[in-house]
């Protein structure tokens, strides 16, 4: 069995959203998955997302200090996703997460920036997380614009695919889904390409 761990120190970056995100890309393709959720606030969300032999095991980790079942948890990983939100206030907390997850594993570790924007903000912190990735030797970065499709999916607990599956939030999280997937050695999602209308002139 894989297993695909999201963690951060910090809450309300995405790692719920993106941990159900892969859920629902290995559930399209029929692979046995089982969602885990150690987030206290969300322990009854996934009675009705666990399997027997389960081929992947997607963890959602708590939003705090790492306790000693997050670490553990992290040990044990295939792939290790390190959502961030794209604001100098998450810095410090990224940092510490990103530090304690190379401490405890050498797995392939994703950084996921979750609702990039054009906002000062979002581009002051992506310069520095530029600089921070080459010191700190990152292999992967990818980012996930803002999207009100993305609200909408967390409001309908479904994938952002059934909101809307052509927009550039929901291509970032397959891309996202599908690295992840080939890090751990598991499918990678065949899709469709959007069908170009021809117009009667």
């Amino acid at each position: 069995m894989k297993t695909v761990v999201f963690v951060s120190e910090k809450g309300g970056v995405g790692k719920t959203r993106l941990s159900d995100e892969l859920y629902f890309y290995y559930m399209r393709q029929n692979v046995p998955v089982s969602l885990y959720s150690f987030d206290g606030q969300y322990k009854n969300r996934n009675n009705d997302k666990k399997v027997d032999n389960p081929e992947v095991a997607v963890v959602d980790t708590p939003g705090r200090l790492m306790d000693d079942k997050t670490i553990q948890t992290i040990q044990g990983a295939d792939v290790v996703v390190i959502p961030t939100r794209p604001t100098g206030g998450n810095i410090e907390a990224f940092t510490r997460t990103v530090a304690l997850v190379k401490e405890n594993e050498d797995c392939p570790i994703i950084i996921a920036v979750n609702g990039v924007n054009r906002f000062t903000a979002s581009v002051s912190f992506m310069e520095w997380l530029q600089k921070y990735r080459q010191k700190e030797t990152l292999d992967l970065v990818m980012s996930i614009p803002q999207s009100e499709a993305i609200v909408q999916a967390e409001n309908y607990s479904c994938s952002v695919n059934e909101i809307n599956k052509y927009c550039p939030a929901t291509q970032a999280v397959n891309t996202l889904c599908d690295k992840i997937s080939q890090l751990a050695g598991l499918p990678v999602e065949k899709r469709q390409a959007k069908s170009k209308k021809l117009i009667a002139k």
